[in-house]
């Protein structure tokens, strides 16, 4: 599968745990277009102890990664996203645009602690909702709360919220026990959205491709469509999904 948008790529340097200089950004630009992606959210961490770059810091870095995909492609396309873990100022920095949406949407990718609670993850989701945003759960296989619970994944999607899922959680990197789980949440088309969570050109590098065929052979190529290109566009344009 070509044409991907990965949803969530730590791909900006030096702002958070990602790419720690912009020689490792170009590299995985590169691997990210080998792969196959045409179009990436930069998602970098807003979270105290991982990052939280300030505004002039965040378009600094996208313009610079912009222009090194341009080099690569014209049409390779790099835009403003973020991975912003709750807290309960959260409301208001998305209310003042502290924060980035993702390409400047209604959608927020937003991160919880592995082992927060489902009534926490709930209530969270319901106060962004309440403030006209439109919640994106990141990397749903990490929350232990929703493993032996799959149906309030399906509660929360029924409520308004999407659902995101690591690429390297379908096809097993993240271990045995994830791969299961998310096998369950494609077999019932419980995921939105497909990232590399890539933080740099090593170990967690924006590997992709393998993960698209698997659920395109698995799943179909029409679902798997939707969950590696076409959802991610129409957030991207700030259109329902």
């Amino acid at each position: 599968m070509n044409n991907i948008v990965d949803m969530h790529c730590h791909i900006l340097p030096e702002l958070d745990d990602g790419a720690k200089n912009d020689g490792e950004a170009y590299q995985m630009l590169r691997m990210a277009y080998d792969e196959g992606i045409r179009v990436i959210v930069a998602t970098p961490h807003h979270h105290e102890r991982r990052g939280m770059c300030t505004p002039g810091q965040y378009r600094r870095a996208l313009a610079k990664v912009r222009k090194m995909a341009r080099e690569i492609d014209e049409r390779f396309y790099i835009m403003p996203g973020m991975e912003i873990y709750f807290s309960q100022d959260v409301i208001k920095k998305l209310e003042h645009k502290k924060v980035q949406t993702m390409g400047e949407s209604n959608y927020v990718l937003v991160e919880f602690s592995p082992n927060d609670e489902f009534r926490y993850i709930q209530q969270a989701l319901q106060q962004i909702q309440m403030k006209g945003f439109y919640p994106i759960i990141a990397h749903i296989e990490r929350y232990r709360c929703f493993h032996d619970h799959m149906d309030d994944v399906e509660y929360l999607i029924e409520m308004g919220a999407y659902v995101q899922g690591n690429a390297g959680s379908i096809v097993g990197t993240s271990g045995r026990t994830t791969k299961k789980f998310v096998k369950e949440l494609l077999e019932q088309h419980l995921i939105h959205f497909v990232g590399t969570d890539a933080h740099s050109s090593g170990s967690r590098s924006p590997m992709i491709r393998k993960s698209a065929d698997f659920v395109e052979k698995k799943y179909g190529e029409g679902y798997a469509r939707e969950i590696f290109r076409t959802n991610g566009l129409k957030v991207l344009k700030n259109k329902m999904i």
